[in-house]
């Protein structure tokens, strides 16, 4: 109840107080004065210009009461001049209240609406949000079979590419067994060509056999030195093969025919490298009686391998010695001297693999006088001569 109290303008009452207090004093003391003066106005008798004062003096209170009031509060300064155009806002105030209010009922209205639309479309955006989720499901389930189908169809390519290299690494294989199956033809033809020769005459020389060689030794070695030098050769092998017939005047024999890649092979090696060279004439195939023997020129590099008198073998023998287990450390000996001179240098014979030979009367004379022997001795092998690359090796016995 007394809260009405708080929100009256105490200063504004008391001024109002103070101003119509001033006011009705002013002009109570200004009518008495001018009723004693007895003054008049405008020729009106005193009684009633008294009462002029006085009704302007109320004027006056009204006045003053309006300026402190208006000077006093902002609101009253609206309400006293401002009324009409608050009336009028009021008024457009109520009609856009009463419109908003309409507004806001069909607002209402379509509120009502929209929610049951929500409602629907929250419904449909649920149907939706299942089959977009049993989409993803299916899209991944896809996408899985996807990827098992790419890496299906990355191995089936992986396999194809394997299988292609496969391919054509067997008909690369196919043309080489075509080429060797010809190859083999032609040389079964060959050979058969071959051993119906054989049968109708004598062999000639085999495949490999050292038909002749000789050793070239120059500072200085021309194309022409090297032609002589095979010439040589060929004259040599045709007097062996004469030789093997029985003597026939070679003449009579047909000179070996040198592959000639071969032979431009040795030419340009030895007037490229002069110095001392081995030349070889070797058989290319087997060859009969009456026909010329097919040959190839080949060359080594020919140096010293072991010195006269060279050390290569010794072994101390007890007396009553077996002879058979003589014969056997002997031959034994011999034979790793052949592996032991063929990795040193020596070239074997392609057609035995020796690399060289022994006199067999020295060797028998060698171990009859270890088998009789009352007391140890020692065997050793030395070399004959000095022994080349092209050897052959030549040994002799030693007893000590």
């Amino acid at each position: 109840m007394f809260e009405i109290f708080h929100d009256i303008n105490w200063i504004l009452l008391g001024a109002l107080i103070i101003v119509s207090a001033l006011v009705s004093w002013a002009g109570d003391v200004i009518g008495m004065k001018l009723g004693k003066k007895r003054i008049t106005f405008l020729k009106i008798r005193p009684k009633y210009t008294s009462r002029i004062i006085s009704v302007l003096t109320g004027v006056g209170i009204a006045i003053a009461t309006i300026f402190v009031l208006s000077a006093a509060s902002e609101q009253v300064r609206t309400a006293l001049f401002s009324m009409q155009v608050i009336q009028r806002q009021l008024i457009s105030t109520r009609e856009e209240l009463k419109k908003n209010e309409e507004s806001m009922g069909r607002m209402e209205i379509d509120l009502f609406q929209s929610r049951g639309d929500l409602s629907e479309k929250e419904a449909e955006l649920r149907q939706v949000e299942e089959k977009l989720d049993e989409g993803m499901k299916s899209l991944n389930e896809t996408r899985a079979k996807l990827a098992a189908m790419t890496r299906m169809r990355d191995e089936t390519e992986a396999e194809q590419a394997v299988l292609q290299k496969e391919k054509d690494k067997l008909l690369a294989e196919s043309k080489k067994l075509d080429a060797s199956v010809k190859a083999l033809k032609a040389e079964s033809e060959s050979l058969k060509s071959g051993i119906q020769r054989l049968r109708e005459g004598r062999i000639a020389a085999f495949t490999g056999e050292i038909l002749a060689q000789g050793v070239m030794t120059d500072s200085i070695i021309t194309t022409q030195q090297v032609d002589q030098y095979i010439n040589r050769l060929r004259s040599e092998a045709r007097a062996l093969l004469a030789y093997r017939f029985g003597g026939k005047d070679p003449e009579s024999v047909r000179l070996p025919e040198v592959a000639a890649e071969s032979a431009a092979k040795v030419r340009e090696r030895l007037t490229h490298s002069p110095g001392r060279w081995l030349l070889r004439l070797t058989a290319l195939g087997n060859a009969v009686e009456g026909e010329a023997v097919q040959a190839q020129i080949e060359a080594y590099r020919s140096r010293l391998i072991y010195r006269e008198n060279q050390l290569l073998y010794s072994h101390a023998f007890e007396p009553d010695t077996p002879r058979h287990k003589i014969e056997e450390t002997v031959f034994q000996a011999l034979r790793s001297l052949n592996q032991k001179a063929a990795n040193d240098g020596v070239l074997r014979d392609p057609i035995s693999g020796n690399v060289g030979s022994i006199d067999t009367g020295e060797f028998i004379t060698a171990l009859d006088k270890i088998s009789q022997i009352k007391s140890s001795i020692k065997l050793e092998i030395l070399t004959a001569r000095d022994i080349y690359s092209e050897g052959p090796l030549r040994v002799k016995f030693v007893l000590n």
